[in-house]
């Protein structure tokens, strides 16, 4: 394969990471990193520009929060079917695991929270 075939893939398969990434958590940060990929027009210094006013704005925690969501639905998943531990069972070792500095974690708010993204993220239980 040539190196311009190579680097097409690349840029086609990073650029449906972000843009899907983006989609799902709105997030400044991912939305930079996609200007700075295929800048407006092709201009690369627009494309800087924006980027850098993208991430001057107010920092958000989207992306990270989402990660670490989908992180969390995968132990969860692995919890109750792997290990056949019980919904309540599998939500205190995920408090144990992810949330032990936190103040007053209950299973319901965790719970709660994980359905939320379960359905944000469009994935049916």
């Amino acid at each position: 394969m040539s190196r311009g075939k190579t680097e097409n893939l690349f840029f086609t398969s990073e650029y449906a990471l972000l843009k899907d990434r983006w989609q799902h958590t709105g997030d400044r940060q991912t939305l930079a990193q996609i200007v700075e990929l295929s800048p407006p027009f092709g201009d690369v210094e627009i494309g800087k520009a924006i980027a850098d006013a993208l991430r001057d704005k107010y920092p958000d925690e989207k992306a990270k929060n989402y990660a670490m969501w989908r992180e969390i639905d995968r132990v969860y998943g692995w919890l109750t079917n792997d290990e056949g531990k019980s919904a309540v069972a599998a939500y205190n070792s995920i408090i144990d695991i992810y949330f032990s500095d936190a103040e007053n974690r209950t299973v319901a708010d965790v719970r709660k929270q994980h359905m939320r993204w379960v359905k944000k993220a469009g994935q049916s239980f």
